[in-house]
């Protein structure tokens, strides 16, 4: 696994709307309606994080979740994970987006 660089990176990031890049880190924080949907929606991330066998911080604080994904033995940000905001970024859109 090969770390991305800053260009590969941006290149994502203009995908995933919301994300942001810092200290070769992805980080998203999403506000939900209530703590059971950010629970729910932790539990679906983490099956998926464990399928891919690359676990992303999470921080739970009441109706708010925070994603933190970098892969620690490249000291960056990789395809996994790309792959893994990917699949947090659709889930939300998915579950929580509604179009009118």
């Amino acid at each position: 696994m090969e770390k991305l660089s800053p260009k590969e990176i941006e290149s994502h990031l203009s995908l995933l709307k919301g994300w942001k890049g810092v200290n070769n880190t992805l980080l998203i924080k999403y506000k939900l309606s209530s703590f059971m949907e950010v629970m729910s929606f932790a539990n679906l991330v983490s099956d998926r994080s464990e399928k891919l066998d690359h676990h992303p911080k999470i921080i739970i604080d009441y109706d708010t979740i925070v994603f933190e994904l970098t892969t620690h033995s490249e000291g960056g940000i990789t395809s996994l994970d790309i792959q893994l905001a990917n699949f947090i970024h659709e889930t939300y859109n998915e579950l929580f987006i509604t179009e009118l």
